[in-house]
């Protein structure tokens, strides 16, 4: 058996498992926690051995008697309502990372703090700039570009959203660069919405398009309409803290003048 204890963002997961591949996984891509004498936020077992090879992302959330299930063919989550207790059960440490992202995306948002994006984050003298778009739109092309600017996210921001203000959280969520390595958050200080163009210009959008546009780039599958209702709360205050634009942009580091205009 390996007992582990993991930090993502302000949070402590206590994580145990008998399979040694899936607690390496683990150690190498996540920060771990420092000593406390205060219980984690969730206790976590994982299991091996589950399901069938990865064949889709879809996962079906579902609610019943005090639990709430996502299930993809490749993994399983049971955790309690009040994100305290979770069985996670994979097939590899594909299934695993994705497996991560949806508990964590539910956890977040189930409690209020904050959301998961899909979307590159980049830091620029000490203020965070998220890069979201639709799958091929340069996500990754920006975090690629920006070097050596340091990489918040490449795939999935950790975003808290308070009140008045919203951080990001250096995230272990990543396709390409390296695990993270930082635990103080940084300030959001804008939104990109991307869209290749031939042509470089950063436009702010109204307050609904901005809305609009960040609420289908979140990580998230709702076991029921009381989720959906605390993930769209959410989405709104974040429309409301940071400013959202949409950024044309060719595959160069160009777009960095139009953000710093």
């Amino acid at each position: 058996m390996v007992k582990l204890n993991l930090q993502i963002a302000e949070h402590r997961f206590e994580v145990t498992t008998y399979a040694s591949e899936l607690a390496d996984f683990l150690s190498a891509n996540y920060l771990p926690a420092d000593p406390s004498e205060q219980p984690p936020d969730m206790m976590l077992v994982i299991h091996d051995g589950y399901g069938r090879p990865f064949e889709t992302y879809d996962v079906a959330a579902s609610a019943s008697d005090g639990v709430l299930l996502f299930v993809r063919s490749d993994y399983r989550i049971d955790v309690d309502e009040d994100f305290t207790r979770a069985s996670v059960q994979v097939h590899d440490t594909f299934a695993l990372k994705h497996a991560m992202m949806n508990l964590y995306s539910a956890f977040a948002a189930q409690r209020g703090w904050g959301l998961l994006l899909h979307s590159s984050c980049i830091m620029e003298r000490e203020q965070a700039y998220l890069f979201a778009g639709p799958s091929g739109a340069g996500k990754s092309t920006v975090a690629l570009l920006s070097q050596p600017r340091p990489v918040l996210s490449d795939e999935a921001t950790i975003v808290k959203i308070g009140e008045g203000e919203t951080i990001v959280y250096d995230s272990p969520f990543r396709s390409d660069s390296g695990p993270p390595s930082r635990r103080e958050g940084v300030p959001l200080s804008a939104i990109q919405l991307l869209r290749q163009s031939q042509h470089i210009h950063r436009q702010r959008l109204p307050q609904m398009d901005g809305l609009m546009g960040i609420m289908d780039k979140v990580f998230f599958w709702a076991a029921d309409v009381a989720q959906t209702q605390q993930v769209m709360r959410l989405c709104h205050k974040l429309a409301t803290n940071v400013p959202v634009y949409e950024l044309q942009f060719q595959k160069n580091d160009r777009f960095w003048e139009a953000i710093s205009l």
